[in-house]
C-alpha cells in the first residue's frame, strides 16, 4: 500500500521548488498532482546495449545566472540524469515513483544501502521497506551511476508485469 501524503506542501519544499525556478503557484499544482492525481508513477528504463549510442542531450549551466546550454552525451548519460533528477522530485515531494530498467544491471542487489528490490527495479517515496525517501533517493543514485547499458530490449516482458502490478493496487490507485 502506498504512503498517503501530506495535505498540502510544506514550506522546505516550496523553498527547494522555488531554488530551481518554481513558482510558488507551479509548486503547489507540481505538489498536487504529483501525489493527489497521480498516486504512483512507474518509469521503464532502458537500458539496453543501444543506449551506448552518442545521440543523447543533457543541460550544462554556464557561469551566466539562469543560462543553460544543451551538449551531446551517450543516450544512457541523458537517462540516468533524468532519472536521478525525478528521483529527487520524487524524494523531495514525497511521490511514490517505481524505476525498472530493462535489463538486469549486474551490480547485485546493493545490499549495503537500505531499500526493497534488486538493483533492476528500485523505488523511491514507496513506503516499502521501511526506507526513507531519502534514504530511497541515494539507492536510486547508487544504482543508476553504477549500472551500464547492456542486454536488449526485454519491453513486452515488463509492460506485462507492470500491467500485472498496476492492476494489484487498482482499488488504491483509483
Amino acid at each position: 500500500s502506498l504512503p498517503p501524503p501530506p495535505s498540502s506542501v510544506s514550506e522546505s519544499q516550496l523553498s527547494v521548488l522555488k531554488q530551481q525556478g518554481f513558482p510558488s503557484g507551479l509548486s503547489s499544482a507540481l505538489y498536487e498532482s504529483a501525489t493527489v492525481h497521480f498516486p504512483l508513477r512507474i518509469w521503464v528504463v532502458d537500458n539496453s546495449g543501444s543506449m551506448r549510442a552518442n545521440d543523447g542531450s543533457r543541460f550544462v549551466e554556464t557561469t551566466r545566472r539562469n543560462d543553460v546550454k544543451v551538449v551531446r552525451c551517450t543516450r544512457w548519460r541523458e537517462i540516468r540524469e533524468t532519472v536521478e533528477y525525478h528521483a529527487e522530485m520524487a524524494a523531495l515531494l514525497g511521490a511514490p515513483t517505481a524505476f525498472r530498467m530493462l535489463n538486469d544491471p549486474g551490480i547485485g542487489n546493493l545490499g549495503s544501502v537500505v531499500g526493497v528490490g534488486t538493483a533492476q527495479k528500485f523505488s523511491v517515496a514507496c513506503g516499502d521497506g521501511g526506507s526513507t525517501p531519502e534514504e530511497d533517493l541515494r539507492r536510486a543514485r547508487e544504482i543508476m551511476h553504477k549500472s551500464q547499458p547492456r542486454g536488449v530490449t526485454p519491453l513486452a516482458f515488463h509492460i506485462r508485469e507492470i500491467r500485472d502490478e498496476v492492476a494489484a493496487h487498482a482499488d488504491v490507485l483509483r
